[in-house]
């Protein structure tokens, strides 16, 4: 039975999506260490802004219908789509390395991008303490993130490369 793209693409979306569900849970007891990241640059490297866009949205609808709405469920809906834009804009240096790079940083400043929302709670102030009280966590995140990606992108990258291969194959 063949199926069209658009199905494919769909269920690509929802399996990606999964993924990420099922990869956040499976290292919950690890505080700030995550596969998530990862992740969403290979997502993005291999599937592309727009299934990877749809993923991360998903992703953080479903977080928020399992925690409800809090703080750090609205921000999942403007950090993630940040690592999709920063990631395809690094679509042409992707290396071990660089990659490695992009997951830390972004780790070392996903506190400082959560309090965004917390300025329009507390103000300024209040979101400068947030962020400030967080840099220990930020920290932990940051090299987590870059262990996580030096020993995993490469493993990752070409199960992806083939799955790509595979499910989208070029005409």
């Amino acid at each position: 039975m063949r199926f069209s793209n658009g199905t494919r693409e769909l269920v690509l979306t929802a399996a990606m999506t999964a993924v990420l569900e099922v990869s956040k849970h499976a290292l919950d007891a690890l505080p700030n260490i995550e596969l998530i990241s990862l992740l969403v640059i290979l997502y993005t490297l291999h599937f592309g802004l727009k299934k990877t866009m749809a993923s991360v949205l998903i992703f953080s609808a479903v977080e928020m219908m399992i925690y409800g709405i809090g703080i750090w469920t609205v921000t999942y809906f403007y950090v993630w789509p940040v690592l999709v834009l920063l990631a395809n804009a690094f679509r042409n240096h992707a290396s071990r390395l660089n990659i490695s790079l992009l997951s830390a940083v972004f780790g070392l400043f996903f506190g400082l991008l959560c309090a965004l929302v917390t300025v329009l709670i507390g103000g300024i102030r209040t979101a400068f303490a947030w962020w400030i009280a967080g840099i220990p966590y930020d920290l932990v995140h940051c090299a987590g993130n870059f262990v996580i990606a030096f020993l995993l992108y490469l493993p990752l990258s070409n199960a992806l490369s083939h799955l790509t291969d595979s499910v989208f194959p070029k005409s």
